[in-house]
Order: C-alpha cells, then sequence, then structure tokens
C-alpha cells in the first residue's frame, strides 16, 4: 500500500506536473482527497492571466514557448495547464505547410480556455477553425475533389474512435467519411486579406447521408450534430481521459459510470473529477504507473528545483531533441504515451538537460535572484552527509523508492565534504533515479 507521501505526490503528478516542496507540505496537510478536491476545484485561469506574447515574428515562437512553460510551472491552476497540454495532444494541430504562427496561438488559446469546459464546445471550435483547416488540408476542399483527412479524423482520433469501446461495433464506413468530407468542403483563403472564409461556391449542396441518416445539405454544423448524437460519443473521449490520468485501459463499469458523468455534450470537468475520485486512482497500480513523458518531465523538474528565468535553458529545444516539440506532435494522433519514451536516446538527452539545471547555480551571493534554485539551497542548508540523500529525495516528491535507489543516495551524501555542490549532484541523482522517470 503506497503511504500517504506518495499518494500526495501522485495526484500533484496526475493533476498537474509533479509537485514542489512546498506543493508535499500543502498536501500533506490536507491529505490525498482533500488534494484531489481542490485542484479540481480551482477558479480557471483566463487570457489576461496568462500574457501569451505576440507570435507573429519568425523568431516569437521561442517566446511565447517559453510562457507555456512558465504557466506550466507556476500557474495557480495546475489541472488547467494539464488538461490544456492533454487537448493540444488530442486535438491536434501543428507546422504544416502554409500553416501561420498566429493560427497555432489561436489553437492554443482555444485550448487553454475549453479544456476544463464543455467538450462538444471545445471541438466546435477547433475543429472548423482555420489552424485545423490548414493541418488536415482542408482548405481549399471542394465539390467534386473533396479532401477525407479531416473528415477521418474527426471520427477516428477527436470524437469516437473507430470502434464502439464496449461493444466493439464499427463506429463509421467509408462512407460516412466520404459523405462527411462533402459536407466540410467549401474553405477557402483569401490572400489578399490573410482571412479564411467559407466559400459556397466551393461547398459541395448535395444530400449526405451520415451514420445511416439522410442529414440534407449538410455542413460543418450538422456534421458536429451527427457526431455529437453518435453512441460512441460519450465513450471515446473520456476513456483516452482516463488512460492519461490513469496510466491504464479502464474496465467496462468504469466506462460506463464515466457515460453518465460525461453526459450528452462532454463535461470535462464532472470527467476529471469523477475519474479522480474513483478508488482506483489512489492504487498501487496507478501511482508510478507509466512512464513520463519529456514534457512531464521538464515541467516537473523545473517545479522540484524552482527555476526562473527559463528562456536561458532553451526548453523548446531541448524537448525538440526529447522528441516532444510543442508545436510539431509526430502526426495527428499526437505524442506517444507510456514505454515509448524509456530509451537509450531518451536518457543521455535528459541526463545533460537535469544536469545543466541542477548545477546552473552556484550556490554564491552573485548569482542573480531569478537564477538561483531554492531548492538545492535548501538541502545545502538543511541537509547533511547523513540526511541529504534522503531529503533530496523527499524534495522530488520520492519516498517509496527501491532500497538501490535509497543506498544510492545515501552513498553519494556521504562520500565527501558537505557543499553546495554535493547538494547539486544529490538533486540530478534523483530527478535521474528510476522512480523519478515514471509518473
Amino acid at each position: 500500500m503506497a503511504s500517504t507521501e506518495e499518494q500526495v505526490a501522485h495526484v500533484w503528478r496526475r493533476l498537474g506536473f509533479g509537485p514542489s516542496p512546498a506543493d508535499m507540505t500543502y498536501g500533506l496537510s490536507i491529505g490525498p482527497q482533500a488534494l484531489i478536491e481542490d485542484l479540481t476545484s480551482r477558479a480557471l485561469t483566463s487570457s489576461s492571466y496568462w500574457a501569451l506574447p505576440p507570435i507573429s515574428g519568425w523568431d516569437d515562437p521561442a517566446a511565447y514557448m517559453d510562457r507555456l512553460f512558465e504557466l506550466m510551472q507556476t500557474s495557480t491552476n495546475p489541472l488547467q495547464e494539464r488538461m490544456a497540454w492533454m487537448m493540444m495532444g488530442l486535438l491536434v494541430v501543428g507546422y504544416s505547410d502554409g500553416g501561420q504562427n498566429e493560427e497555432l496561438d489561436t489553437w492554443v488559446r482555444s485550448c487553454r480556455s475549453g479544456c476544463l469546459g464543455n467538450y462538444f464546445s471545445l471541438l466546435s471550435t477547433v475543429a472548423p477553425g482555420w489552424p485545423m483547416q490548414w493541418y488536415l488540408s482542408n482548405v481549399f476542399s471542394e465539390k467534386g475533389h473533396a479532401n477525407e483527412n479531416l473528415a477521418r479524423e474527426l471520427c477516428e482520433l477527436f470524437a469516437l474512435g473507430t470502434k464502439h469501446p464496449v461493444t466493439g461495433q464499427p463506429n463509421y464506413t467509408e462512407d460516412d467519411i466520404k459523405e462527411i468530407a462533402r459536407a466540410l468542403t467549401g474553405y477557402d483563403y483569401d490572400w489578399d486579406r490573410d482571412k479564411a472564409f467559407f466559400n459556397p461556391f466551393n461547398w459541395d449542396p448535395g444530400s449526405k447521408t451520415i451514420f445511416g441518416v439522410n442529414r440534407g445539405a449538410a455542413k460543418f454544423p450538422e456534421v458536429l450534430a451527427a457526431i455529437k448524437a453518435h453512441p460512441s460519443f460519450g465513450y471515446f473521449v473520456p476513456k483516452r481521459i482516463y488512460r492519461e490520468l490513469m496510466g491504464f485501459e479502464p474496465s467496462t463499469q468504469a466506462l460506463e459510470d464515466m457515460h453518465a458523468a460525461w453526459g450528452s455534450e462532454g463535461d470535462i470537468p464532472a470527467l476529471v473529477q469523477h475519474v479522480a475520485n474513483r478508488p482506483e486512482f489512489l492504487s498501487d497500480t496507478a501511482i508510478h504507473g507509466r512512464v513520463k513523458s519529456p514534457m512531464e518531465l521538464m515541467i516537473g523538474s523545473l517545479r522540484v528545483l524552482g527555476l526562473k528565468h527559463l528562456s536561458r535553458f532553451y526548453l523548446q529545444w531541448q524537448l525538440y531533441d526529447m522528441r516532444q516539440y510543442p508545436f510539431q506532435a509526430p502526426n495527428v494522433n499526437g505524442w506517444p504515451s507510456g514505454s515509448a519514451w524509456l530509451h537509450a536516446s531518451q536518457l543521455v538527452s535528459w541526463s545533460s538537460f537535469i544536469s545543466w539545471a541542477c548545477f546552473e547555480d552556484d550556490g554564491t551571493a552573485a548569482t542573480p535572484s531569478q537564477d538561483r534554485s531554492p531548492t538545492i539551497r535548501t538541502l545545502k542548508q538543511q541537509g547533511t552527509n547523513a540526511s541529504g540523500g534522503d531529503l533530496a529525495l523527499q524534495m522530488a516528491g520520492l519516498y517509496d523508492v527501491s532500497t538501490e535507489t535509497r543506498e544510492a543516495m545515501r552513498d553519494f551524501a556521504a562520500a565527501g565534504r558537505w557543499e553546495h555542490w554535493r547538494a547539486c549532484g544529490l538533486m540530478q541523482l534523483a530527478l535521474s533515479c528510476p522512480e523519478y522517470l515514471l509518473n
């Protein structure tokens, strides 16, 4: 049975990106169940709080992404950050031929504002939006030459899946995809005004039969309404969210319970609250039940170390090297999860970055305040050769570690003079140990 400390750390990892030492102190003061209630009921942040910088120029994405990383690290609503990132990996958009930075900003803002709202509303905003039109080649799709990319992914990846998660019945046919693609024709672009618009002359006005029902002269709204009414709409996305938050597949009973919480239009907050309060959420199976992604490693370690001034770490390129560049998922299915991230290249890249992050602060008064790690400095002040190994693990949110990990930490703490650099090395070891690589 996992300790209370490990359960609290687990709540921070799954309903956010991991705990800082202060987060652990707070979580332990109220307990895991009260922490779940707190994190699932916090007020949502808004665009004024996000203060995302302009992203119009070629060199703007770096500052833009740094601000996103800062929000993931420091936001007053960690769950919103977690769910926004999850939605960016579900309703995937990225750099593609013709795509512009401003369009990515529109997509990011939609995911951030809608990630803890109504999923049907979010889908209705993102799917017809210009970023998705570019990314999935639906722009310039016209009568007689309908592009099927968006139609297919709308069904397969964004809303329904190929088969009903409970019955196993196919959710759609190739004819359905063709009919939906016809309904999604007509989107065009005004190159002079640099604006997207719907061009009725390019739209196929014929009658369409979708999911066995004649929908008349359907357009995008009718397609979305048909998808919302489909039996799998209440199962597919809930199943994906469950898998992200739990680390394993739901049972049939869990699927039915989530279907009830999800409702007819996709109540994301109700679903997340339901999943987080299920008994298996704090089970030993769920805790440390999957491998962290590069983003989880990066943001979690920044929270542990309390580092600021993130631009000095070139995080977007660190993530690119670790194959999780925020605006360039490998495909429309998003990034892989679980053990796919656990390979030699990943570990080498992570070791290089975390060494830099832990040893950047030299521990002197000359280091600017924004470049200091308060965690490492506290470890140096409060730790000793005898206690430093255990204290470093606790600061990393690790409690129920293996005997081998704990002995290695203790051996390193006792191996030489207790000083700032030994504290740096201990934190690097803690943030590189097998238990930290798991979420």
